[in-house]
């Protein structure tokens, strides 16, 4: 099982009500680590186990869309294809 399924099997056991407070809790925590990976330090003091957490995680790679790896259709790629081939030109009184 994936460290995403295993956080989620566990926020499928909170109970409805303290789903609040849950997603108050991980806002804080991601302030916290965004604050410290931009050098801004919160005026509170940030325990140091957070700092370590944060300094863990930010180096640890995003898997947020791996699930869609590999599920394009030929159809959905000509469509992109289409959708994007505007971008392979190049304007050339904009380098000038």
């Amino acid at each position: 099982m994936t460290l995403k399924k295993l956080i989620q099997a566990e926020i499928d056991r909170i109970p409805e009500q303290e789903l609040d407070n849950l997603y108050q809790w991980i806002k804080e925590f991601t302030d916290k680590i965004n604050s410290v990976k931009n050098g801004i330090f919160p005026s509170q003091n940030i325990p140091p186990e957070t700092l370590e957490t944060a300094e863990k995680h930010l180096s640890y790679p995003y898997h947020d869309l791996d699930y869609l790896a590999g599920t394009w259709t030929k159809e959905d790629e000509t469509e992109f294809l289409l959708n994007t081939q505007q971008f392979n030109q190049i304007d050339q009184e904009l380098w000038q």
